[in-house]
């Protein structure tokens, strides 16, 4: 009887984990600033290109000057502040990186988020004002993007349409809205609202239909048994190029926490070919 219950506590925290993957939350208030931890950095206000919003946006360079720049897109669930562990991680290995938060998250402009609702269209703008600025400021003719969930997705759909992307790094994306709406029903037992408006090929599944001569390689992480995007989903993302399977991650949700250190090598592997 202590294994069954075990079992099922196990799955019960496994689906717990992957819906706060695939769920918008956010927080306006950052619960730490990166001068906590004595990282330096430039705050920024990112005005976006459908002049609705603007965004806010941490830079930080690395020791060793560099114009290897990471553009990291978050999960939507808190805001960027949740994420320095991350931002230090490549600034050790030697990259500088914009971190940014959507309209309606953190210090970002005011937008209603229904939770709801797995994504929003204008999100797709707001990672690419943030490609325009940093490309634009730093003279950069090509950059390299990382997301986590749904700021996964929206990597790769953007990535693959902005000719100066050079590697996408994506943790547990989507994989197109229609096979999403699917999925989180079957794990869930709730359909998610999804925007009808979003640009198919924004969408990761439909990104590669043309040719990208300019991505040197596509990274997509994932754990072994996720129940909404397991490694045999990816195959349906016909441009990632190599998958990292995260052994003893037990959910999406876990990945980077599973084994940190073994995380970031392969991370920085990939980027390094």
């Amino acid at each position: 009887m202590k294994k069954i219950l075990s079992t099922s506590l196990i799955a019960a925290l496994i689906l717990l984990s992957s819906q706060f993957a695939f769920a918008l939350f956010p927080v306006k208030e950052y619960k730490v600033l990166p001068s906590k931890f004595a990282m330096k950095y430039t705050e920024v206000k990112i005005p976006t290109n459908d002049k609705e919003a603007t965004l806010n946006a941490w830079l930080f360079e690395a020791k060793n000057p560099t114009f290897n720049w990471v553009v990291i897109s978050h999960s939507g669930d808190g805001n960027m502040a949740d994420n320095l562990e991350r931002v230090n991680s490549f600034m050790s290995a030697g990259f500088n990186v914009i971190i940014y938060d959507y309209r309606g998250y953190g210090a970002s402009s005011d937008f209603e988020i229904d939770k709801d609702t797995y994504i929003y269209p204008q999100f797709i703008n707001d990672l690419q004002s943030v490609i325009d600025y940093i490309k634009g400021e730093k003279k950069l003719n090509r950059i390299d993007l990382y997301g986590i969930g749904v700021g996964a997705g929206l990597s790769i759909g953007v990535g693959a349409n902005r000719p100066e992307t050079k590697n996408i790094i994506a943790d547990a994306p989507w994989i197109s809205l229609q096979v999403m709406e699917k999925k989180m029903r079957e794990a869930t037992g709730k359909t998610p609202t999804m925007p009808f408006a979003f640009e198919k090929t924004f969408e990761p599944q439909f990104a590669f239909d043309k040719a990208t001569p300019h991505l040197k390689g596509v990274m997509a992480i994932v754990a072994p048994k996720d129940p909404v995007i397991s490694p045999a989903d990816l195959k349906l993302i016909k441009g990632i190029t190599e998958v990292y399977v995260v052994k003893g991650s037990p959910g999406n949700n876990e990945n980077f926490s599973t084994d940190k250190n073994l995380y970031f090598q392969k991370v920085v592997a990939f980027l390094s070919k």
